[in-house]
């Protein structure tokens, strides 16, 4: 019921809902990237990465909850991702540094290997949450190994001095093990909460000027916070 509610809003074409999707959800996660993110890391939180990367699967899991389809999650990841490059926009950082391009790349990894996953899990995930703990397990750990390669071969990033680890094998079993705990905890946290909005929210943006209206402000609002946070430091 939840999902033909939200199929109806405004009598919008499928292909048009999905991309306000992406860019809604895409919106807020590189929001909270950059300003809990930030924050996290200007007080040098431990394990902030592992914490951002469970916010991550919970902000997608909600998106899945909506819509249902797990091919818009790669998507969701490229706008999120794309906040990072305000750090080069408004404090003129080299768009290619290394403190952009590997956690937007980690960001997009792990929105792949979500969808990847979820792709073939779609169905037992809303019939069991345990199936959708193992499988947002599986993908933080899957993006985790992946996302290590990527900085120690491909952008040669001082990783392991700046984690004071010595190994790939290091950060798989510390780094890699954190992040799918959070993952696994906070992604069904988040699939049960988006069934819940979606049940609220279906029915009251059932307008189409509602419906765009309220999308075009949450995109707008994320933009403008995450640029005055990068601005004021964080």
């Amino acid at each position: 019921m939840v999902e033909a509610n939200h199929n109806r809003i405004g009598g919008l074409p499928a292909s048009v809902r999905l991309a306000i999707g992406i860019l809604v959800f895409g919106s807020i996660w590189g929001c909270l990237e950059a300003t809990l993110g930030g924050f996290l890391n200007l007080i040098i939180f431990p394990n902030k990465g592992a914490i951002m990367s469970g916010i991550g699967m919970a902000i997608m899991s909600v998106a899945l909850a909506f819509y249902r389809k797990p091919a818009m999650l790669p998507g969701i990841g490229i706008v999120a991702a794309s906040f990072k490059w305000l750090n080069a926009w408004l404090l003129f950082i080299p768009p290619n540094a290394v403190q952009i391009i590997n956690p937007a790349m980690s960001i997009i990894l792990e929105a792949l290997a979500f969808s990847l996953v979820v792709a073939f899990l779609m169905n037992r995930i809303e019939k069991n949450i345990y199936v959708g703990v193992w499988t947002a397990v599986l993908a933080g750990f899957i993006s985790a190994i992946v996302y290590v390669y990527f900085a120690v071969y491909v952008t040669r990033s001082p990783i392991f001095a700046r984690l004071g680890i010595e190994s790939i094998g290091q950060f798989v079993i510390g780094n890699g093990v954190v992040q799918a705990v959070f993952s696994g905890v906070l992604a069904p946290l988040g699939y049960v909460a988006g069934k819940m909005l979606a049940a609220k929210i279906s029915p009251i943006v059932a307008r189409r000027s509602v419906y765009y209206s309220a999308s075009a402000a949450t995109v707008l609002f994320c933009w403008g916070v995450s640029a005055l946070a990068i601005l004021a430091g964080l």
